[in-house]
């Protein structure tokens, strides 16, 4: 039986490095940007919640 050996690349290979620093450094931004988002959601659930709950505090008062 015969073996043959492929033998692939590494992208270090074929991509070059500064093109990696800058798909390294673009996912970061892309990352940062979803946590903004999330937190920009976050911030309007917690108002809602404040609303919601200061709403539940008001209480009628009857006037003779």
């Amino acid at each position: 039986m015969r073996e043959i050996k492929i033998v692939l690349p590494e992208l270090e290979d074929v991509v070059p490095e500064e093109f990696l620093e800058h798909m390294l450094k673009a996912t970061k931004e892309i990352l940062l940007a979803m946590r903004t988002l999330i937190d920009s959601g976050l911030d309007k659930i917690e108002a809602v919640e404040e609303i919601t709950k200061a709403k539940k505090e008001i209480k009628k008062i009857e006037v003779e």
